[in-house]
């Protein structure tokens, strides 16, 4: 019988669904925008509602654009963007969706920081505190939305809802739940005492049964398939965090290998035998493969400044891409590679979201000057991209990770540009995995092992993953990307009073 995988991926901006065979070839891929909400300065959010409706689409579009049967989809796996907080009523409603680039509870973060509470907890969480996690959003609801605390029935994460809405089970998975800072890393497991920490300690009884990322939560259920298409009772497994679906999409399963996620958020992360007990880390938690962890840095500091630069200045050049049948960042790669050197370049801070030491900081150019043009602008940018993970990278080689090359994902590996720039900036080889949809095939390789079609994710990727690019550092280019990254390092120190002080003097 023909075996096919169904890989799901929901991030902060699009969803997409991809069916594969059983040897990792994509047959068949669809898309859709999910829009944002946008409230209130700060706030980020989705109808949950209008985010199943996307979903139900791409699944049923990527089904009929492959001439698949259905009932040749041995199982669905599901990833999605990390933290943030989705919440059901307690008559299992959608309630309210709030995205990974949210910045509402900063004050929060500034209060528990305040307290000591950060060093408290951070031995059993082993991470840090940031305004988007789930733990940060719910003490910010149960403070100024104390009603909405109330009709609180379940809390889980953007992948969990959709697999609600697939099969009706409400669960979540160690990957998403061990970066939320509401799972004891040591037990594997809530516990109430950090949930006291916080002030939230009744919300125990809503958060979801966890499990491992390749066990089957359910099956679709008669809803889930009339809206999708389908087969009714179609296994679906647990899923993951969507760092881990990358990671392990790209073939990152092994002690020591490093992973760069150049997307919405800058993600940068390596596999280690023991969870990492440093300050300086972001987190040191739970990997998709059994028996190892993972350390990660991230920040919202990546690709999503190059969006919004797009979104906001580059009419005239999505028009010409449209005209040309490429992609927007074909025309962007072209145009930074007009740019001449300068003895001054520009500095982009790439802090629209703020950055992973300070929720105040906020992006900017400097060095602007009358000769520069959107494409000087734009090269900014892009260095400015790499040079924020950079910062991360160097924060996981001082925890004691040592690596000599990266595995490359995310929409920033589809720029040979950047993808240069990387392996200039981090003076590493870059590798870029032939197959770019990581991340939906790391979910359905999950899907796999859980209907016996695989014996684990080691043997999976080490069968199916091919390196497709590699980038070797120029040491020319290296040595310049020292001396801005000093002139980069320099700029954030001066401007860290002025945007901590800027949120008190416009109170």
């Amino acid at each position: 019988m023909k075996k096919f995988l169904l890989g799901i991926d929901n991030g902060n901006t699009v969803c997409k669904a991809v069916i594969f065979d059983i040897k990792g070839r994509m047959i068949s891929q669809s898309s859709q925008k999910i829009k944002t909400i946008y409230p209130k300065p700060g706030y980020s959010e989705r109808n949950l509602d209008e985010l199943w409706k996307v979903n139900s689409k791409t699944i049923r579009e990527v089904i009929k654009n492959s001439k698949i049967n259905p009932k040749y989809i041995i199982g669905v796996g599901s990833t999605g963007h990390g933290n943030g907080l989705y919440l059901l009523d307690k008559k299992g409603h959608p309630l309210k969706g709030i995205q990974s680039m949210d910045s509402r509870a900063q004050s929060i973060c500034e209060e528990w920081t305040k307290k000591g509470l950060e060093d408290k907890v951070r031995s059993y969480t082993y991470q840090k505190f940031w305004a988007s996690q789930t733990n940060t959003l719910l003490r910010w609801i149960q403070q100024l939305e104390p009603e909405l605390y109330n009709e609180i029935g379940s809390v889980f994460l953007c992948k969990d809802y959709i697999n609600y809405c697939l099969t009706g089970v409400i669960g979540s998975d160690y990957t998403d739940m061990g970066a939320t800072n509401l799972l004891d890393i040591n037990k594997v497991d809530y516990n109430s005492e950090i949930l006291d920490y916080y002030g939230i300690k009744d919300i125990i009884s809503k958060l979801p049964q966890i499990q491992s990322c390749d066990q089957v939560l359910g099956k679709v259920s008669k809803n889930g398939a009339d809206c999708t298409g389908l087969l009714e009772g179609t296994p679906v497994v647990t899923g993951m965090l969507d760092v881990d679906a990358c990671m392990v999409g790209s073939g990152v399963t092994r002690l020591g290998q490093a992973s760069i996620i150049a997307g919405s958020w800058s993600v940068n992360t390596v596999v280690t035998e023991f969870p990492i007990l440093n300050t300086e880390l972001g987190m040191s938690t739970t990997f998709a493969v059994p028996n190892l962890w993972k350390s990660v840095e991230a920040s919202a500091t990546s690709v999503s400044n190059l969006e919004w630069f797009i979104r906001e200045f580059c009419h005239k050049e999505q028009l010409e891409a449209k005209k040309r049948g490429v992609s927007v960042h074909v025309i962007c790669d072209e145009m930074v590679n007009t740019v001449m050197d300068d003895n001054r370049p520009l500095i982009f801070h790439p802090y629209l979201h703020g950055s992973a030491d300070n929720g105040n900081a906020r992006a900017g150019f400097y060095g602007l000057a009358g000769w520069h043009s959107k494409a000087d602008m734009l090269r900014a940018i892009y260095e400015g991209i790499v040079l924020g993970h950079l910062e991360h990278i160097n924060k996981l080689k001082r925890s004691g990770s040592n690596f000599e090359k990266i595995r490359l994902t995310g929409g920033g590996s589809r720029s040979p540009v950047l993808c240069q720039m990387f392996a200039d900036a981090l003076n590493m080889i870059v590798e870029v995995p032939q197959n770019l949809e990581t991340g939906t095939w790391g979910v359905a390789m999950a899907a796999g092992i859980g209907v016996g079609a695989f014996m684990n994710f080691e043997t999976a990727s080490d069968s199916t993953i091919i390196i497709g690019e590699v980038y070797i550092p120029n040491n020319q280019n290296s040595s310049s990307f020292i001396t801005l990254n000093q002139e980069y390092q320099h700029l954030q120190n001066n401007l860290s009073e002025f945007w901590s002080q800027r949120g008190i003097l416009r109170k």
